[in-house]
């Protein structure tokens, strides 16, 4: 996902860092980067995942 990060700041999209998408989302950064990092398990991080991969535009 960093990858994807430094394309958008290239391209100037949005996001460009962990902190936009949890602001985006209402969340704390650190659960972001924990979720992203694949540090949180469940169901529910499964579903933020694919929440944010579709809004970085990797889907």
């Amino acid at each position: 996902m960093a990858i994807q990060f430094m394309r958008n700041k290239s391209a100037g999209l949005q996001p460009t860092s962990q902190r936009a998408v949890a602001e985006k989302f209402g969340l704390s950064a650190m659960y972001v980067n924990t979720v992203i990092n694949g540090k949180q398990h469940g169901k529910k991080s499964d579903e933020w995942r694919k929440k944010f991969a579709a809004y970085a535009g990797m889907e």
